[in-house]
């Protein structure tokens, strides 16, 4: 099993007090490649852009935006921000999709664009569902430790987390899920569905990710793989969440219904069938 640490709201508030002193948050200086999969968000993709790129203390190399086929405007819009940015001298690069090819698709694309280049990769969410920049900010304090890890997710449900205006049901599913994942899957995390992060490029291109689901499904069965992974270092930090303003919409019954025979899959063919859990996932 993975040596899995988690980082105190305590240790991240004192990080936060002496960001800007000497080699505090700075490790991942100009090292960060940063994947914003997106999906008719045109009124937050803005604010959210210009966190990234004015805000992050100068951890972030580049921005790549994968729009996912929206119709609202937002591939318009992020393209003349595109324009206006790279008059700036700042690295944003827009993928569009020729069609919805689903959230994990997205981040799939994402994944095969930057491994072969960037030292780490770092997915962040479109729709504001967190104060982008600070978040961002808390992953890149983790690698302060020492030895430094392959991996740090933000979790919603580890001490010092914050769910303000987070759904009641959605809470209620997702500690199912974590539940439902330890119990089948035999892999214990805050947070099964952890979706933001920072990670070596290297630890994530030698999985194979490309054979993942497409769907929201992506990144559970993505953390079944690396919570398994022995020889991976994991961080958790407690994350301040807020729903986002534009929702996706989508059946939760479905989506329940399909990550769970993700994760009985995984358990019988981990568990039973004594496969790896690459074998098992894929």
């Amino acid at each position: 099993m993975s040596t899995i640490e988690r980082m105190s709201a305590a240790v991240l508030a004192q990080r936060r007090l002496a960001r800007g002193g000497v080699g505090v948050g700075r490790r991942l200086d100009g090292r960060v490649s940063v994947i914003v999969p997106c999906f008719n968000t045109v009124t937050t993709i803005e604010s959210v852009l210009e966190t990234l790129l004015h805000h992050s203390e100068g951890i972030v190399a580049e921005v790549l935006v994968i729009d996912n086929h929206s119709s609202d405007g937002t591939p318009e819009l992020v393209q003349q921000l595109v324009d206006r940015y790279t008059l700036e001298g700042h690295h944003v690069t827009l993928l569009r999709n020729p069609e919805n090819l689903g959230y994990g698709g997205s981040i799939k694309r994402g994944f095969a664009s930057l491994t072969v280049s960037a030292p780490f990769v770092a997915i962040m969410h479109a729709d504001e569902q967190c104060d982008t920049a600070r978040t961002l900010l808390d992953l890149a304090d983790a690698y302060e430790q020492d030895p430094e890890p392959d991996l740090v997710l933000v979790s919603r449900f580890m001490d010092g987390a914050r769910l303000s205006g987070y759904s009641p049901l959605r809470q209620i599913a997702n500690r199912f899920f974590n539940r439902f994942t330890a119990i089948v899957c035999g892999v214990s995390m805050s947070d099964a569905g952890a979706a933001i992060m920072i990670a070596r490029s290297e630890a994530i291109a030698s999985l194979p990710y490309e054979r993942m689901t497409s769907g929201y499904q992506f990144h559970p069965q993505l953390n079944l793989v690396l919570y398994s992974e022995p020889d991976l270092r994991i961080t958790e930090v407690p994350l301040e969440w807020r729903d986002a303003e534009t929702q996706v919409k989508f059946n939760l019954v479905a989506y329940g219904l399909t990550l769970s025979r993700i994760l009985l899959r995984f358990g019988w063919r981990r568990r039973i069938l004594r496969r790896s859990s690459i074998e098992a996932v894929a």
